[in-house]
């Protein structure tokens, strides 16, 4: 009888030690499925932030497109809009206007030298008629900001090549026979030929080109925002390079900080890593 109680015993303490060490290993599983699933969740949030930097321009909310458009505009320089039909779009272009803080007017001027009054003033969007827009002297006022073309008709734009071939081919310069070239007259007051050109060609000139053809869906005032924005970014300006070698050479202080920069200290929400990523390019 004390043996049968004896194996009992033993069996029912084998019994119990399986038991435990099931256990401990459920718990150790499960422990370290905690740890597997909260390691998981942090290398996601990390990816998440990483993917912030890459967000496409277009997926931005209208708040972000806004703050950014306004912070890329650093030198608070007019934006002049134009295009075949200004009139159809004129609220969204005013939309514009109330989301950068800036001030709506219309291109009324007949001549260069009251134009050129827009020079001296900032923070302006100004809507350019399409039948002044394809003569010659609102361009020598526009050049001086952003020039945006609102295209309804989903033309291809140009590049800097394609836009020179064509103007050799339409207007082939005249060699002369003998003798120098007449020297450029600069005055604003001598008369010159103001003929219309050809539409397509002059809009092709523009800074920026809102294809609308292109995302049919999307607001047209955040389409507008979003394709300045991505047409900054892909073509940054070259003090970023210029700044880079100068710090290298030491001609440049290394703690130099650009008016971007220190503007974006200030006026920065932290809204846009985009931003954020091309300041560190």
């Amino acid at each position: 009888m004390v043996t049968i109680r004896r194996e009992n015993m033993a069996s029912r303490g084998a019994v119990l030690g399986v038991l435990l060490v099931g256990l401990s290993h459920t718990c150790l599983l499960f422990v370290g499925g905690y740890m597997r699933s909260e390691s998981r969740l942090m290398r996601k949030a990390e990816q998440h932030e990483v993917n912030r930097e890459d967000i496409d321009v277009w997926d931005q909310t209208s708040e972000e497109l806004s703050l950014d458009m306004r912070e890329l505009l650093i030198t608070d320089a007019n934006v002049y809009f134009v295009g075949p039909d200004m009139d159809t779009y004129r609220d969204d272009i005013k939309l514009v206007a109330d989301r950068l803080n800036y001030t709506f007017l219309d291109f009324e001027f007949k001549d260069m030298p009251s134009a050129a009054r827009l020079t001296g003033v900032l923070e302006k969007i100004i809507v350019v008629p399409p039948l002044n827009s394809v003569t010659r002297f609102p361009w020598k006022v526009a050049t001086t900001g952003l020039v945006v073309w609102i295209d309804p008709d989903g033309w291809k734009r140009w590049d800097v090549v394609q836009r020179d071939k064509v103007r050799k081919k339409k207007f082939p310069k005249k060699k002369s026979i003998f003798g120098p070239d007449q020297p450029t007259d600069f005055t604003l007051f001598t008369p010159k030929n103001l003929d219309a050109g050809d539409p397509i060609d002059m809009w092709q000139e523009a800074d920026v080109h809102v294809d609308l053809q292109a995302r049919p869906n999307m607001k047209v005032a955040d389409n507008i925002m979003a394709s300045v924005i991505d047409a900054i970014l892909r073509s940054p300006p070259k003090w970023r390079s210029w700044m880079k070698a100068g710090k290298i050479r030491g001609t440049v202080p290394s703690d130099y900080e650009t008016p971007y920069q220190v503007r974006r200290e200030f006026h920065s929400y932290g809204v846009s890593p985009r931003l954020n990523k091309l300041l560190k390019a």
